[in-house]
């Protein structure tokens, strides 16, 4: 089985994270200044870290989790943490891929499944090198 690529959404669907993540970091250096009594101090580092970890960790780590394989042997595409999300396609079931600027990349099956693929930096472009494979297998 040959890998052709591997295909990743653009950073900046992280955008709104790391901004979360540097005004978390703002409020604890701006807090840090002051005396606070044990429990302040401890309040403020247990609600940094648990907002931290919601906004930018968890985030971050779907991030990398989401990528589309394209292979010899058809697509692999995993959107998310957890296997659940992940879709393995064969040439052979893949009947047709088109784009659409609205919703994006999208692939229908034989059993007429239709698996969206959106936030990619030139889709189009993805599009037609997608078709291209499908049309040489």
């Amino acid at each position: 089985m040959s890998h052709f690529a591997r295909l990743r959404p653009r950073l900046t669907r992280l955008t709104a994270s790391f901004v979360l993540l540097a005004l978390i970091c703002a409020v604890v250096s701006f807090c840090s200044v002051y005396e606070l009594s044990t429990w302040q101090f401890y309040t403020l580092w247990i609600t940094a870290g648990v907002a931290a970890l919601f906004s930018w960790l968890l985030p971050a780590l779907a991030f990398s989790a989401t990528f589309v394989d394209v292979t010899s042997k058809g697509l692999v595409i995993s959107r998310g943490l957890g296997s659940a999300k992940r879709s393995e396609l064969a040439w052979s079931e893949i009947t047709s891929i088109s784009y659409s600027p609205v919703r994006g990349i999208l692939i229908t099956g034989n059993d007429e499944s239709q698996n969206y693929i959106r936030g990619y930096a030139g889709q189009k472009a993805i599009a037609g090198e997608l078709q291209s494979l499908l049309r040489g297998k």
